[in-house]
């Protein structure tokens, strides 16, 4: 007993005397490793310690994120807005911890002064996110506004440490150093496609440290910070500076209006150089850039449609932040989820079903297990299994909080697929989800559009055949961008029910919502003229069809999928550029903002 109680003393005096930003990182660790609970233990034992509650408030934050519920959205806010207030107003609330600790007004160290800015600019982007969550105007103003706060943080932070770095440690690595030395017209052009700059030139740092107070390293105290300390804050700045420039570039153009408005913009290549630069850092946030990047490559660049069709574009560079993040975190539940992703979109399904069940199995947090089962009912799906489909969306159904209608929706058309929704009760249940118009989420008015497309009555009900409901599943897998991932006989099969469509008004929910599945599975196993042929016959069939249809939708994608082919062919480059061109025809349909992204980066480099 004297013994255990011993080590325990020992291992508390060890503890102590870590360095904090060592324990934060420790913290971050036991988070990610499936320790969630020992996590929060060891934040809250430092409250007043600027980098643990950073750490704490990181933690909220992702749980708020993936849970989406008001009480946990509430508790993040509450968090971040204490962390800000700590650290604003010229780092007052530290200076007054050090005084009480120390008996008299301590000017904040060189390294105190950037970590503080850092934390102030990484909790007013987390703010951001969570405002912006609201998807209403004021809250993307409200939002846009704290972005630009905490822009101008990152912009004046990252150029003090940068210059204190070169000072220190000398030239950044090639990568991250050629982003900045590039004007910012010019880095637009060297862009992937879809990535957006900004083209005020506001982006360019200053050659001289920007000051924020009189503690500003600037003013003579450089000598204060060793090698190690400004190499790390060289990392944790380029963590949130990165994530910034990634998660701008990926607006919607609705939203770049607004930042465009407030003054600022997003490069993609810097932001993903810089998160490369943050997770090789010692700091708490290089695993979190390592999170960032898989969920970059493995599910913004598929569901996005960033490359195209080729949803294995991310796979080759997903696959190496896996395997080298392996020692550290290969039992956690989060990066079994992305080993899924990447095995999934690699059309492995067998090894993603593994790797997804082993993070439902790993997870001792309920929204991991939720968002690992998701992926299940997808690979399911992926493999037209509709039984284990529907049995995996109904559970989600009951299990989620915050999308019961869209896993009602998925257990809907995966029971009719394989005949079993013959009872109008059961549809007519789901239905009733949607009796008010939605709210105005890009979601809700996709299922509330798809739920007005369905029987209305028994009479209808049993009119129609598995083939209505799988126009709805091939749909889904379409516009998630989950098509290219189906073995070559799912989509052998999908084209043959395609085919057996015969045109009245009970065959198909939506008028040449088969001929677009048809051609994009011609495309996607490169018989590219039938793809063509499918394409055209949809756009005829629908000639009458208003621009504003609520099934718009169809014409609009078999347009730019036309286009799209057209135009890489000399023959025949400007028709398809016309395509791409009058695409502005069309209005409020679904994923518009989407296909406007596309649209866009295929017309810019032509």
């Amino acid at each position: 007993m004297a013994t255990s109680e011993s080590l325990t003393i020992s291992e508390q005096i060890n503890e102590e005397q870590i360095p904090r930003w060592k324990l934060a990182r420790r913290g971050v660790q036991l988070l990610i490793n499936n320790k969630a609970d020992e996590a929060q233990t060891l934040f809250k034992k430092y409250p007043n310690d600027l980098q643990m509650y950073a750490g704490y408030s990181f933690a909220v934050f992702m749980d708020a994120l993936m849970t989406f519920e008001d009480d946990k959205l509430n508790v993040a806010t509450a968090a971040l807005k204490e962390m800000e207030r700590r650290c604003a107003t010229d780092t007052g609330w530290l200076k007054s911890v050090k005084s009480r600790v120390f008996g008299s007004e301590t000017t904040l160290s060189a390294a105190e002064h950037l970590e503080c800015q850092i934390i102030l600019a990484d909790s007013q982007v987390c703010l951001a996110i969570l405002t912006f969550l609201q998807q209403d105007l004021s809250g993307y103003l409200k939002g846009g506004w704290v972005l630009r706060k905490s822009w101008k943080v990152y912009q004046h932070a990252y150029s003090e440490i940068r210059n204190l770095y070169r000072e220190i440690v000398g030239e950044l690595p090639d990568a991250i150093a050629h982003h900045h030395s590039t004007p910012p017209h010019q880095a637009a052009d060297d862009e992937e496609p879809g990535a957006t700059s900004d083209s005020s030139g506001e982006w360019d740092f200053p050659e001289e440290p920007a000051t924020f107070s009189s503690t500003s390293p600037s003013n003579g105290k450089a000598h204060d910070i060793d090698k190690e300390t400004i190499t790390r804050l060289m990392s944790a700045v380029s963590f949130g500076f990165g994530l910034f420039h990634l998660g701008i570039s990926l607006l919607p153009p609705s939203l770049l209006k607004i930042t465009n408005f407030f003054g600022f913009g997003g490069n993609r290549q810097m932001g993903i150089s810089n998160l490369m630069y943050a997770r090789q850092g010692t700091d708490m946030r290089a695993p979190l850039a390592t999170l960032s990047l898989l969920w970059y490559h493995t599910i913004v660049r598929p569901f996005y449609a960033l490359d195209g069709s080729n949803v294995q574009a991310g796979v080759r560079a997903a696959s190496q932040l896996l395997d080298e993040s392996q020692e550290e975190y290969g039992d956690s539940a989060l990066f079994l989820f992305f080993r899924g992703r990447v095995y999934r979109l690699n059309s492995d399904i067998p090894s993603a079903l593994k790797a997804f069940q082993a993070s439902v199995d790993n997870s001792t947090q309920r929204e991991i297990k939720i968002l690992s089962l998701h992926e299940v009912g997808w690979c399911h799906l992926i493999q037209l299994d509709y039984p284990a489909a529907e049995h995996t969306f109904q559970l989600l159904k009951l299990s989620s909080r915050w999308s019961r209608s869209f896993y009602a929706y998925l257990a809907a058309i995966c029971s009719g697929s394989c005949d079993n929704l013959k009872d109008f009760s059961v549809l007519k249940e789901t239905i009733n989800l949607f009796e008010n118009a939605p709210k105005g989420s890009q979601l809700e008015l996709f299922l509330f559009r798809r739920f007005r497309c369905c029987p209305k009555d028994e009479e209808e009900l049993s009119r129609v055949d598995r083939n209505y409901w799988r126009m709805f599943v091939y749909e889904l897998l379409y516009l998630w961008n989950t098509l290219p991932s189906c073995s070559y006989t799912s989509i052998a099969n999908i084209i043959a029910d395609c085919q057996s469509i015969v045109r009245d008004a009970t065959s198909e929910p939506m008028l040449g919502i088969s001929q677009l599945i048809e051609g994009i599975c011609h495309y996607i196993i490169k018989q590219y003229e039938d793809a063509v042929h499918s394409f055209r016959k949809c756009l005829e069939v629908r000639k009458l069809k208003p621009y504003n249809a609520e099934d718009a939708h169809v014409s609009a994608f078999a347009q730019y999928e036309l286009g799209s082919m057209l135009i890489k062919n000399i023959e025949t480059k400007e028709e398809g550029k016309t395509l791409l061109t009058h695409m502005s025809h069309y209005k409020d349909y679904d994923f518009e903002q989407r296909l406007n992204v596309r649209i866009h980066s295929i017309l810019k480099n032509v």
